[in-house]
């Protein structure tokens, strides 16, 4: 891990003499110029160290676990913010001094003993609440802070902080969105579909600048709890018991996929530059998801007959092909490697479901294994050799651009 770079740099040098860039001798000297070094971790003082501060923490730990009932509230209060300030503090400067991922590393303790914070004011003081309300103040209070220092990981992390959010909010019984999803699974993964194309757009606006890894955070949690919630739903076409409800239409899962909508039209801004014709294309891919939440949740609060939902069964199909696809083909023209692969991820995974879906009742249980296993073995090939060619012309475009 630690010679990662000198291994890839000798692959590297391995082709260029191969192609007749540069002579053997040449790459010989490239390679000498950067030699072997020896992990941190491998360092004597940097494993003793650690093993010896996370025997101090452990210490202090069960001291303050021991005594804190008798510890007043502001001694309480007060450390937690020595400690936050410390990390924040500390990660700055640390990183000040030329140690970008230690220094985001230290910041995230900050950014985690935020979140302790808040939960110490509300077991001090006896707050009332739903868990998803420290989660909202957590992430509304760091995702500006992590802007204005700049720090990457405490905004990822305060992302990660607003995704479980609406992850607490969607199975919170008693949330304003709970409340609507709860009397019918169905509306779940719809509700988390819509989470996905809200993440996926929000992850293109931080662009292949300073945020880019924010980008491809945002954009890979997006693309996989999309698709991911499409799966379930692909299950319908087999006369699922739909749990009665009460008639009643949902107001906040609307307003969810308005927003997902505005998301979606505006994204297409943001794409990687191409022919308004290409670009297009792909909104109607996701535009297309939409249109297909909007029908079923249409079609739950409507009390639809059975033949509407199987016929929605089967379109989810289409569309997870057509996303699936999408992000393939679209990967490799705009040389996202990460749409590649998760495209390819998507593609098996729908196979899968489909074949055990369609034949696992007609086989025996040792014939089924059987066939299952030689039906994975083929398809991870395919999907490997299409994986492959798909990232070698990704690679050929960045090239060329």
């Amino acid at each position: 891990m630690a010679d990662r770079f000198r291994t890839r740099l000798r692959a590297e040098v391995t082709r260029w003499v191969r192609d007749g860039l540069v002579t053997s001798e040449q790459g010989e000297r490239i390679v000498a110029r950067y030699p072997a070094s020896t992990a941190w971790f491998a360092r004597p003082i940097a494993l003793f160290s650690l093993i010896g501060g996370a025997f101090i923490a452990a210490a202090v730990a069960l001291v303050i676990a021991h005594n804190w009932q008798e510890l007043h509230r502001w001694v309480k209060l007060g450390g937690v913010v020595a400690l936050m300030i410390g990390a924040y503090a500390g990660g700055l400067v640390v990183r000040d001094r030329g140690y970008p991922k230690l220094g985001d590393g230290v910041l995230l303790i900050g950014g985690g003993l935020l979140l302790i914070g808040i939960g110490l004011v509300s077991q001090i003081y006896n707050l009332s609440g739903r868990p998803a309300d420290a989660l909202l103040l957590w992430w509304v209070l760091l995702l500006p802070a992590a802007y204005a220092l700049p720090s990457l990981a405490l905004v990822m992390l305060g992302y990660t902080g607003a995704f479980a959010w609406y992850w607490t909010l969607t199975f919170d019984r008693t949330s304003w969105l709970g409340s609507e999803l709860a009397p019918n699974w169905i509306l779940v993964p719809v509700a988390l579909a819509a989470a996905g194309l809200l993440l996926f757009p929000l992850g293109l606006v931080h662009g292949d600048g300073r945020y880019r890894s924010v980008r491809r955070f945002l954009e890979q949690l997006g693309l996989a709890t999309l698709v991911g919630s499409l799966y379930p739903l692909s299950f319908l076409w087999r006369d699922l018991s739909m749990p009665d409800t009460t008639g009643r239409w949902p107001v906040a899962l609307p307003v969810v996929l308005v927003f997902a909508f505005v998301a979606v039209t505006a994204a297409s801004y943001w794409l990687p530059r191409d022919t308004p014709a290409v670009r297009a294309g792909l909104v109607a891919v996701l535009l297309a998801v939409l249109v297909y939440l909007v029908a079923l949740t249409g079609a739950v609060s409507a009390r639809a007959p059975g033949v509407i939902f199987r016929a929605l069964g089967f379109a989810d199909w289409a569309l997870i092909f057509a996303a699936s696809l999408s992000l393939i083909l679209y990967g490799a023209r705009w040389g996202r490697n990460a749409w590649v692969n998760w495209g390819i991820v998507f593609l098996g995974i729908h196979a899968l479901a489909r074949y055990l879906d369609l034949f696992g009742t007609m086989l025996q249980t040792s014939l089924l294994f059987f066939v299952t296993g030689a039906f994975v073995l083929l398809l991870g090939w395919a999907l490997e050799w299409l994986r492959r060619r798909m990232t070698a012309q990704a690679a050929v475009r960045r090239e060329s651009a």
